[in-house]
């Protein structure tokens, strides 16, 4: 759908976390980028996570419908969040980023220009797609101790134990190969759980190595978990990785960017629902767009349409 842009006043959220604190000396740039297109924005300067929800729960609340962002994977995850726990209709709400983080899989899944400023050309164009959204339950026996929202990809497994441990990391010199390095280190570590996956014609109890759920390809800063998903199609594309050796994880990593891990690995398989159940014992950490889920027995549901994102394809 194609709307004018220059109609409405828009939200712009800045993080600046977002790519180790230098996202703020970027915003002379996009804001004369701005003016020059005429524009009408205020801007938001937010110093943490909370402070980001509580102000996007704020401004929905107060019927503010039309957002930037700027960020990257983290910033959009607390945006999409914050909507909402605002109880508004999220289906009214239209929103672009401007990415600015160290991983970008979110908008590298929809062909997002690596120049920031290009965004800002796209957003010209007023062309939005309606977009899915994952819902995430974490329950404790029956009762819901925790909702989380995502609009890219849920990690269960492994993917989740490596962002803990790299939320635990320092390291500032490499942050690009931030996800890679914990990866490596998590690997030497890690023993697969039995799980048991639930949905719609599925159920198996396996040793699990992974298990993606994705809505978008790319998480991991450039890994294509989910080389087919299509994030308009009301579905999830479930990636599955059972328990494989270490030189075999490591001999096709290069697949893992490419996409090609689903077709070349016997332990690797995928099928699309709308909704999947992971149960286990311990249970298995979980994580979206790098925020570690409360541990427990997940329910995902998809929730087909939920958002308008900015087009850039």
């Amino acid at each position: 759908m194609q709307i004018d842009v220059h109609q409405y006043i828009w939200q712009i959220i800045l993080n600046p976390n977002a790519l180790l604190q230098k996202s703020t000396k970027f915003w002379e740039e996009i804001e004369n980028k701005l003016q020059k297109v005429q524009i009408r924005w205020r801007h938001h300067v937010t110093s943490n996570v909370d402070e980001a929800k509580e102000m996007i729960i704020r401004l929905c609340q107060g019927g503010e419908r039309h957002f930037i962002v700027i960020g990257g994977d983290g910033s959009l995850n607390i945006f999409v969040n914050a909507v909402m726990e605002s109880e508004i209709d999220s289906t009214e709400v239209y929103a672009a980023l401007i990415p600015l983080g160290t991983g970008n899989d979110w908008s590298r899944s929809h062909g997002y220009a690596k120049s920031y400023l290009n965004a800002i050309d796209a957003l010209m164009k007023g062309n939005f797609s309606k977009h899915d959204m994952g819902m995430v339950e974490t329950f404790i026996e029956s009762t819901v101790i925790d909702t989380r929202y995502f609009v890219n990809i849920a990690g269960f497994g492994f993917d989740g134990l490596v962002i803990s441990n790299a939320r635990k990391s320092t390291n500032t010199i490499f942050p690009r190969q931030l996800y890679l390095i914990n990866l490596l280190k998590t690997l030497l570590a890690y023993t697969p759980d039995l799980a048991s996956v639930k949905s719609d014609g599925f159920s198996a109890t396996k040793n699990i190595f992974t298990i993606a759920v994705g809505i978008g390809q790319y998480n991991g800063n450039g890994m294509r978990q989910c080389p087919e998903a299509i994030p308009n199609d009301g579905l999830f594309d479930v990636v599955i990785v059972e328990k494989l050796s270490i030189s075999k994880i490591l001999l096709n990593i290069k697949r893992l960017f490419k996409g090609s891990h689903v077709k070349h690995l016997k332990e690797a398989s995928m099928f699309r629902t709308d909704y999947l159940e992971i149960q286990s014992d311990p249970f298995i950490p979980g994580e979206v767009e790098g925020e570690i889920l409360t541990a427990g027995t997940y329910k995902i549901w998809c929730l087909p349409s939920a958002i308008n994102f900015l087009s850039v394809k």
